[in-house]
């Protein structure tokens, strides 16, 4: 009974006090109790944003953190390729140097000595080179050759004793190095392999330094601990052995580090190449982030005040204005519509809105009116859009019309109008490209430069069209016999010119026999054809002009010789139409 006494009592307790608090806080003006509420709920609605905001600002500096090491990684792998793909273009260079081949296969230690082992350390800043034979055994080494560069089951060893060059990393005990494997070939590649030539350099801190030298971060490259197995078997050809698209990411409180294997001759990863931010960044970074959150936390608060009181002025300045406008307008009205008996700030609208009320439809009636006038405008705006449709349409397809006239003009530029062949410009053009090709690759280059014998007599004798008419028909031969890459061009008048990248000499001579036979068993309606071929093969480091000048003389000495004949420049042998 005593229990439950003092539970009733209790339970009458905390009634009153809800009933006390209730009542002081209905004693509250409605204006204060309004204040209170909207900074209540703002706070509670601004506490997760600020939360959220700073999850978010610490997750984007994170992921741009992020972005910005694995850029400055990718640009340390580009930078330390570029420096691989140039030892390899280096050691290109020296294995067709034709000088090397030579003194390889004649034994000359001396000129290997001077030339090569001591000559090209110094200047390429190397750090080992050998030479091997043709069985994989060292005949010359010079600087510091270790064992795995020397072994016969080196992948880019065995590569370019196959002649196929390459390049990749060898790690050696802790020190990585950087190695280039080139077939002794000569610049004649028809001739036999000499030998293998390899350069190496070792990656210490001086030549990263020197490589990285640009970059922002901190790049190192770390040894691995317990390498995982080999990605891929063998390692052949330029760039083996270089990078993977696998990148690992490691935060700690220093900051944050991405690393990528290097991966040797073999397949197997070597060593981390590592990208981290500098601490001093780092510390930067968190004193930012910390200023960041208290200037959150500051303003979040100085913009709930703001907003409560700049609502709470806001909404009793309008309630004030809307009283004075409701009694102005309600001058003469009686009837009262909603029932709210308070004399409070709600009280004086519901009396006022209750006023209003017969004055909505007249409202409604003006807003109708603006409505159909908006629906003309709108109608007219659509007309409007629909010229502007159409005449866009034209524009576009007159835009067609142009690009299809530009490209005709370009094809009319370099076209010649009577056979259809190349004009004399694009000739020449082309003259340039192709020996600027066979320059660089080392591949031959014939001329064939050919001329209708007796054409201004057969102009005179039977006039222009049936000249033309002649000019067509030799074109045409010209362009079935051709190959899909060969240039054929109207050099001028009745001289054609024939370009035959990849062709030699004799080869160019055996065409030109064919072109003349062809061209001889044309059946033309007023009297046979013939013509005269001059031919000429360019000679590697001499001018294009020299190209076309020996072909022309060549032409020369076969119409002095009595025409219908194939000439080559640089030979009395003249093939006669029999």
């Amino acid at each position: 009974m005593v229990k439950d006494r003092w539970q009733l009592i209790a339970r009458g307790l905390t009634g009153y006090a809800k009933m006390r608090l209730w009542l002081g806080w209905a004693r509250i003006p409605v204006g204060r109790r309004l204040a209170m509420g909207m900074f209540l709920i703002i706070t509670l609605l601004l506490l997760p944003y600020l939360l959220l905001t700073i999850h978010s600002m610490r997750r984007a500096i994170a992921e741009q953190q992020q972005f910005t090491l694995l850029q400055q990684l990718k640009s340390a792998q580009v930078l330390l390729d570029q420096e691989g793909r140039q030892l390899l273009r280096t050691c290109e260079d020296y294995s067709v140097w034709q000088e090397c081949r030579d003194a390889l296969l004649r034994h000359d230690h001396e000129w290997i000595k001077v030339n090569i082992l001591d000559w090209a350390m110094p200047h390429f800043y190397l750090d080992a080179i050998l030479i091997f034979d043709m069985r994989g055994q060292v005949l010359y080494w010079s600087g510091e050759p270790v064992s795995r560069m020397q072994r016969t089951d080196n992948p880019l060893l065995q590569s370019a004793l196959r002649g196929s060059s390459g390049m990749g990393f060898l790690q050696e005990g802790r020190t990585l190095y950087l190695v280039a494997y080139a077939p002794i070939l000569g610049e004649n590649y028809s001739t036999p392999q000499a030998g293998v030539l390899m350069f190496a350099k070792r990656l210490d801190q001086a030549q990263l330094a020197r490589l990285w030298g640009r970059l922002t971060s901190t790049v190192r490259i770390l040894p691995i601990v317990n390498p995982p197995s080999p990605l891929h078997k063998g390692g052949e050809g330029r760039g083996e052995g270089g990078f993977r698209e696998e990148v690992r990411m490691q935060e700690s409180g220093d900051g944050m580090s991405l690393s990528t294997p290097l991966h040797g001759i073999d397949g197997a990863p070597v060593a981390w190449l590592t990208v981290s931010t500098p601490p001093t960044q780092v510390r930067a970074m968190q004193y930012a982030i910390q200023r960041a959150v208290l200037y959150l936390v500051l303003a979040g608060w100085l913009m709930t005040l703001v907003v409560t009181a700049t609502t709470l002025w806001i909404v009793r300045r309008h309630l004030m204005l809307f009283l004075k406008a409701v009694n102005r307008l309600a001058s003469g009205m009686w009837e009262a519509r909603v029932p709210y008996p308070a004399c409070d700030e709600f009280g004086i609208l519901a009396r006022a809105f209750n006023t209003m009320a017969d004055q909505l439809q007249s409202a409604f009636e003006q807003q109708e009116a603006q409505r159909l006038e908006i629906e003309k405008q709108k109608a007219e705006l659509e007309q409007l859009y629909e010229q502007l449709q159409q005449a866009h349409q034209a524009l576009e397809t007159a835009n067609q019309e142009l690009v299809a006239m530009n490209a005709l003009l370009s094809q009319a530029a370099i076209t010649d109008g009577l056979t259809g062949l190349r004009n004399h410009r694009a000739f020449q053009e082309s003259l340039m490209n192709l020996v600027q090709m066979a320059e660089r690759y080392g591949q031959p280059l014939s001329l064939i430069m050919l001329d209708i014998d007796h054409f201004k007599q057969f102009n005179d004798r039977f006039g222009h069209p049936a000249g033309d008419e002649l000019l067509r028909q030799v074109a045409s031969v010209l362009r079935q016999s051709a190959r899909a890459y060969d240039v054929i061009a109207r050099y001028g008048g009745e001289e054609f010119a024939i370009l035959l990248p990849n062709t030699d000499l004799q080869e160019a001579i055996r065409v030109a026999e064919r072109l003349r036979q062809q061209i001889a068993a044309i059946q033309n309606r007023h009297m046979p054809i013939t013509a005269s071929f001059g031919v000429a093969s360019y000679r590697h480091g001499s001018a294009p002009a020299t190209l076309l000048y020996e072909a022309d003389n060549a032409l020369y000495e076969a119409k002095r010789r009595g025409r219908n004949r194939v000439h080559a420049a640089g030979s009395d042998a003249i093939l006669n139409a029999g």
